[in-house]
């Protein structure tokens, strides 16, 4: 599991491109907390979201072994 303090850090203090970074602030999210309390088809209605920016954040979920439990979340 993923210690509390990942889940708080912003996307740029894990080291995410700028460019993510922003588009995330965009979105209204900046830390993974952030991600797995979305809801999902409230972001993909979002103006600023895009396919390949959700990609990204599926990558970061993976990494960080989360990307079950959102899938699981999102059901």
């Amino acid at each position: 599991m993923v210690k509390a303090t990942k889940l708080n850090s912003t996307f740029a203090e894990l080291g995410m491109d700028p460019s993510f970074v922003q588009q995330a602030r965009l979105l209204g999210l900046q830390t993974i907390a952030d991600v797995m309390a979305v809801n999902l088809p409230r972001l993909k209605k979002h103006p600023n979201f895009t396919y390949t920016w959700y990609a990204n954040m599926l990558d970061l979920l993976q990494a960080h072994n989360l990307l079950k439990k959102f899938q699981a979340d999102q059901l």
